[in-house]
């Protein structure tokens, strides 16, 4: 039987044309061309705290993606609402496509998360030996399955049994291009980490249309994905039209598991199958013989979803010819030269291939290094139509000139270019003419990558000047290894720094603002358990844990409410302070949602778990609290209850 080409599974939903698919399905790509013909009218949103200000060229590859899944000439899942979440942008310099970054992919899938999309396309990807990503990557696609929102990533276009980044992830769906015949495309990735949770979808020649309304063919697994999004939109629709108990995470197990499998007499190497071609017409039949034995009913609660795959286990993968890398997040001024992606230019295959193409390990890429760029600042891109986001998040504060006009001016006022380069020299002439810190990007780091620029505003900006001076300041000192602050606020715009990275902008809000300072947080320790002989380093050893622990963009409620628990000085202190009479260690800090919490709150319940080292037999001690995280500035919600129970328990 031939498998399910475009047409074909446009011809299949053709009774849906012209319906409302209840399905929200973002985009990460490049910027679509919202004025093209083939996109005017279609519900497609752009998430404005993505764009970097004066990014508003449109981008071919991100409107074809757009119009293959919502257009009006080819879109296969044209009703879908959408929201483009765009990552790849024009330089300013040679108007090339410019890399995106792991962290970019993190915030754009935890937007995704946040603003409720149900299926998530991301035709991008970077090359990686093992499937394993950036922490902040990791939690974002962590996130994602946790509000069962079903990714779906393309393979890559290498043509060699190798991985791309985010497809070989856990609960991501990787997917590989075939023709109309069902033949892989020469270009389309394979391997083990595809082996049980990939797809081959339609990729050849695809009929979409480009900016500016002209209509091309298109191939590559970029197109591929797109064909999966859109089939997978369209399927959890017909679910919650027909009240099935059904999520994305589900219709995405449904099509893994109703795919063709691989036929070793016809196809010959298998791997090359993936987990099978995609099948819609088995999917659909699939999906009403499961729907129907999980129907919701108007008395029932919503039946438990059905078991959620994984699969095991960022260059813009897509039309063949052209092939954009997304290079890991760069470190900040201070760090070293780290391993980067390759620009690997045209994904018509491998040139070369070792002699025992068996060997998967003999196409992973090697590890090179990199000059690490600097950064400068531009226009902060704040006047966003989108609702800024609120943020709680923990770094540690750092600073750059932003430009060399800036730094001029600084050297001038201090009329010696080697004070300006020393940190202490320069933080003491800030505090005595604060009006110059306006001229200074200040950036919140995690692991000396900058996750944010904090930009104070108001009344009160003066203040929260001063006090990332303090920060920093202190930070210079022998004991001020552990300088991290909180900071609560606002993120609306962006701003791009001097190495090419965009981040977000941070408007802080000063009443939140928390610096980590270890002596008093022994002393509040040492009173709240009635105990003089808590030892500071004790404290410390507490601290560097939970900042392990509390790496993350503060963005998503739980991780506001856990940034905010562990920071809050009483509880903590009284948490940290009883755990280390007890001679406890942190074993993990959890989060659930609450299931009491007040009228128009957001309550979350965290927990902090203590155990005992050297006594795996003891009970371990668990204290939690309930953090309310509706407003900028999240509140604890009653008293915090502390208990003991066995380590299993917290699992």
């Amino acid at each position: 039987m031939r498998p399910d080409g475009a047409s074909r599974i446009r011809s299949l939903f053709a009774a849906m044309r012209g319906e409302t698919i209840d399905a929200l399905v973002g985009v990460v790509d490049g910027t679509p061309d919202l004025a093209s013909p083939d996109l005017d009218g279609v519900d497609l949103a752009l998430e404005a705290l993505m764009l970097p200000d004066g990014a508003a060229e449109p981008d071919a590859h991100g409107t074809e993606i757009a119009s293959l899944i919502f257009g009006r000439a080819f879109g296969l899942a044209h009703g879908a609402r959408g929201l483009a979440l765009p990552i790849f942008f024009r330089r300013p310099g040679d108007g090339r496509i410019g890399a995106a970054s792991q962290m970019d992919m993190a915030r754009a899938l935890t937007l995704a998360a946040e603003r409720g999309c149900d299926v998530v396309n991301v035709s991008a990807g970077q090359k990686a030996s093992s499937p394993e990503a950036a922490r902040h990557l990791t939690d974002a696609v962590a996130l994602c399955a946790e509000r069962r929102v079903l990714v779906v990533a393309a393979a890559g276009n290498d043509g060699c049994p190798c991985i791309h980044i985010p497809a070989a992830m856990p609960s991501v769906l990787a997917v590989g291009a075939m023709d109309d015949d069902g033949a892989p495309l020469e270009p389309s990735n394979w391997g083990s980490a595809y082996a049980a949770d990939g797809l081959l979808a339609p990729g050849g020649e695809l009929e979409t249309v480009s900016t500016g309304g002209a209509a091309v063919r298109r191939s590559g697994t970029s197109f591929a994905t797109a064909v999966v999004s859109a089939v997978a939109a369209t399927l959890l629709s017909i679910a919650r039209q027909q009240s099935y108990g059904l999520d994305a995470i589900d219709v995405g197990r449904l099509l893994v598991d109703t795919a063709a499998p691989c036929d070793p007499a016809a196809d010959g190497d298998c791997r090359r199958i993936l987990a099978g071609r995609l099948d819609v017409r088995a999917a659909l039949a699939r999906l009403h013989e499961v729907g129907a034995a999980r129907l919701i009913h108007p008395a029932a609660a919503p039946p438990s979803a059905i078991d959620s795959f994984e699969t095991r286990g960022i260059e813009m993968t897509e039309v063949l010819g052209r092939s954009i890398e997304i290079a890991p997040a760069t470190a900040f001024a201070g760090a070293g030269p780290g391993e980067g992606a390759s620009q690997q230019g045209c994904s018509c295959g491998c040139k070369s291939k070792p002699k025992d193409a068996e060997d998967e390990a003999a196409y992973r890429p090697k590890a090179r290094q990199s000059a690490e760029p600097s950064m400068s600042q531009q226009g902060c891109g704040c006047q966003s139509k989108s609702e800024p986001q609120l943020v709680y998040a923990i770094g540690a504060l750092w600073f750059d000139f932003g430009s060399e006009a800036r730094y001029d001016a600084i050297v001038q006022q201090m009329n010696d270019p080697v004070a300006a380069n020393d940190p202490t020299r320069l933080f003491a002439f800030l505090e005595e003419n604060i009006a110059f810190a306006a001229g200074v990007t200040f950036v919140l780091l995690q692991d000396q990558i900058p996750i944010y620029a904090v930009q104070p505003s108001g009344p009160f900006a003066v203040e929260v000047y001063r006090s990332m001076i303090e920060a920093m300041v202190e930070g210079l000192a022998p004991s001020g290894e552990m300088q991290r602050v909180a900071v609560p606020g606002l993120m609306s715009g962006t701003t791009r720094l001097m190495n090419g990275m965009t981040v977000p902008v941070l408007y802080p809000d000063i009443r939140g603002m928390v610096k980590w300072k270890v002596a008093e947080l022994v002393e509040s320790a040492r009173k709240a358990v009635g105990d003089n002989e808590i030892q500071p380093s004790v404290i410390f050893e507490f601290l560097t844990r939970v900042y392990d622990e509390l790496r993350n963009l503060g963005v998503a409620p739980q991780e506001r409410a856990m940034n905010f628990a562990a920071t809050n000085a009483y509880q903590a202190a009284i948490a940290f302070g009883d755990a280390a009479k007890r001679k406890l260690e942190l074993h993990r800090i959890a989060v659930r949602k609450s299931p009491i919490c007040r009228p128009e709150s957001d309550c979350w319940d965290v927990e902090l778990v203590m155990f005992d080292p050297e006594n795996e037999r003891r009970a371990a001690r668990f204290y939690r609290y309930t953090v309310d995280v509706s407003e900028v500035l999240p509140v604890t919600v009653g008293v915090m209850r502390a208990w003991n129970a066995p380590l299993a328990a917290s699992l």
